[in-house]
């Protein structure tokens, strides 16, 4: 069998790297070769955001501790909750890459469709959007009623308790409040 190569980012190599974690998973691994001596040089750091339930973090967190055992002494899994940012009291941090929302390091329990909700109102600050175009925008069609806007918004309003944040604009619709208290991590 020839040595398994890197490959750009795609579905097929996606699917191999989640079959790693996988317990049951078939598929010989690739040979790894050993690290040279990099002690003059500053240890390379690797963070992961895993999202999901426990058992797939867990999976994940015990494909990796199998990788470091089998590159051998000096290399380490330490686990840790992720770095806070500067943020203020209170203030929601949304992480598009993650699809996290925090508010003071605890995560918020969001729906999909609330998360893109609020993120999408987050990346367009001061604007003013109608049931529709959230529609076609946040759920990417129009094949449901308004109504399902105004659903998703209460229920977003009560998750993030702040009725305030969403502003309704009577007659228009939806825009997220000026003092919203929203920082969206780019990297």
């Amino acid at each position: 069998m020839p040595p398994t190569r890197w490959q750009s980012p795609s579905k097929e190599s996606h699917m191999s790297a989640l079959a790693i974690a996988h317990p049951r998973a078939t598929h010989p691994r690739p040979e790894l070769r050993p690290v040279p001596d990099l002690t003059d040089e500053a240890p390379v750091t690797v963070t992961i955001s895993i999202a999901g339930g426990a058992g797939g973090r867990d999976r994940v967190l015990a494909a990796l501790r199998e990788l470091v055992d089998a590159a051998g002494a000096g290399a380490a899994v330490e686990v840790g909750a992720p770095a806070a940012a500067d943020t203020k009291d209170g203030e929601i941090v949304l992480d598009p890459r993650a699809r996290t929302a925090l508010r003071d390091g605890a995560r918020l329990d969001l729906s999909r469709l609330e998360y893109d909700l609020l993120l999408f109102l987050a990346q367009h600050p001061r604007q003013v959007f109608s049931r529709t175009q959230l529609l076609t925008h946040v759920w990417g069609h129009r094949h449901t009623t308004n109504r399902t806007v105004d659903v998703h918004v209460s229920r977003l309003r009560t998750k993030l308790d702040d009725p305030e944040l969403i502003t309704t604009v009577y007659g228009l619709g939806y825009r997220l409040a000026d003092n919203a208290p929203i920082a969206v991590q780019e990297r």
